[in-house]
């Protein structure tokens, strides 16, 4: 009776890692999975700092998923705050801001690339506004921006 029930063991052992395999063999990369959620998400500013400074985000695989983790994005780097006048005519104009504004963002991506908030709230991530961790400085970011095509978020 023995001989049988490891052998049946042994089975359903070698079934079980070969799903493992051909379930992680169809997994996308970190950095596509990443891209992927971004584009979900649809956060242009986070979508900018990670195309300038991929080292924004820790990006983390755990068996079925990966956690990610975007601390301190100077968002008021990557938008164009605009004040407007509803005239008629309409008219708006840029504002600088004030002092830098800064958030970090947490989720988790599945193994299709999609995006799930990983505190369990509402919504597909978790957000908070936390300090800043720039990788350089405003000036900068928009000249490297200039540099890819990519321009600023406007926001009014």
């Amino acid at each position: 009776m023995w001989p049988r029930k490891r052998h049946a063991f042994g089975v359903i052992a070698l079934l079980c890692v070969a799903f493992v395999i051909f379930i992680s063999a169809g997994a996308p990369s970190s950095q596509e999975a990443m891209r992927r959620s971004l584009a979900e998400l649809r956060l242009p500013e986070l979508t900018t700092a990670f195309a300038l400074h991929p080292d924004t985000c820790s990006i983390e695989r755990s068996f079925w998923k990966w956690h990610v983790r975007c601390e301190g994005v100077p968002i008021s780097f990557y938008q164009d705050r605009m004040r407007c006048d509803p005239g008629p005519p309409r008219t708006c104009s840029v504002v600088e801001p004030e002092n830098q504004i800064c958030v970090s963002y947490y989720w988790d991506i599945d193994l299709n690339g999609m995006p799930s908030n990983s505190l369990g709230d509402h919504g597909r991530h978790a957000s908070v506004g936390d300090g800043c961790s720039p990788k350089g400085s405003r000036l900068a970011e928009r000249e490297a921006m200039a540099k890819r095509g990519i321009s600023p978020n406007r926001v009014e």
